[in-house]
């Protein structure tokens, strides 16, 4: 009996202790931050948005192939098409808290403005997975093959999954979970920007077969028409805008472009080896470059380059998490 009793303790123990997650070192809510998701290594990393020191760094351990930050800034969410769910860290204590076992396939993912709802693209169902904050499905939507690229707007009154593979654009009610209606785009159609108060949608794009994307189509947010295209060579894939206009990624000929609000290009820089993402803050673009393993950090009034950070290997995704005091 006792050599019984001392096996199946055994057993719970290996068992309890292979479900332990590490807790890695927390981000203060109070420190504005640059998160870098470095997917060849499988990183995450926290810098400093002001001087790019480095905060901390997650060695994850999980295939994970992108991310998304919750609109509070408080939980980081992981994703990758062979994970079989959806890991949720809180960056205060640095602790996983919990996984949402939603299954594998995931390709991108955007939160409701009030965070209390997730859409998921799912290249596996061909589906946009609409989840609550509890970690529940509420609907499966049937879009693309691929819906790389998911647009809330700022109301969560609209939401836009762009195909990477069927080339079209779909537009979903996310509060009736439907789709509204969709129009074309370019097959391999890849990232994209809601300009609500022009009325328009900007997608970028990586080009199929030998022909490479070159052009920014813009399209009509009312009803899906062509309204024009905007060079913006070669393979532009991500976008953001502030008060000093539309600033656009091109990771094939790695330059930023400028552009006013009327779409007139004003300017442009070379930037880092394969860049992929992009984002704003503090008056500075931050730029992930994929093959030199760093972020570069450009000012945006001048387009001048203002430092290099390193990350860990293969940053693909940023985000910036503004401090709270």
């Amino acid at each position: 009996m006792k050599r019984a009793s001392v096996s199946v303790l055994l057993c719970w123990f290996f068992l309890l202790s292979g479900c332990v997650h590490p807790s890695f070192p927390p981000v203060a809510a109070s420190r504005s931050v640059v998160i870098s998701l470095d997917v060849k290594a499988g990183t995450v990393t926290f810098l400093n948005a002001k001087n790019g020191s480095k905060i901390a760094r997650w060695n994850i351990n999980e295939p994970f192939q992108g991310g998304a930050l919750s609109p509070d800034g408080r939980t980081l969410l992981l994703y990758g098409r062979e994970l079989d769910g959806v890991y949720r860290y809180d960056l205060a204590t640095g602790k996983l808290l919990g996984e949402w076992k939603i299954g594998s396939g995931i390709v991108s993912a955007a939160p409701s403005p009030d965070g209390r709802t997730w859409f998921f693209g799912d290249s596996t169902h061909h589906a946009v997975r609409v989840v609550s904050r509890d970690g529940k499905e509420i609907a499966r939507l049937s879009v693309g093959r691929s819906p790389m690229t998911l647009l809330v707007n700022r109301q969560g009154t609209e939401m836009y999954a762009i195909d990477f593979q069927d080339g079209r654009a779909f537009v979903i009610d996310p509060r009736r979970l439907r789709v509204i209606r969709s129009f074309s785009v370019p097959k391999m159609a890849l990232g994209g920007l809601m300009r609500e108060q022009q009325g328009e949608l900007w997608v970028g794009g990586h080009g199929s077969g030998s022909k490479v994307e070159t052009n920014i189509h813009v399209y009509s947010l009312r009803d899906g028409r062509l309204l024009r295209t905007v060079a913006a060579p070669v393979m532009p894939v991500d976008f953001v805008e502030t008060g000093r206009g539309v600033f656009v990624l091109s990771h094939g000929s790695n330059t930023v472009y400028q552009f006013s609000p009327s779409g007139k290009r004003l300017g442009s820089i070379s930037v880092g080896a394969n860049p992929f993402a992009m984002e704003a803050a503090l008056g500075r673009l931050y730029i992930a470059s994929y093959d030199s393993d760093e972020i570069i950090v450009v000012d945006e009034a001048t387009l001048r380059p203002l430092a290099r950070w390193k990350t860990g290997d293969g940053p693909l995704q940023l985000f910036i998490r503004e401090g709270r005091t």
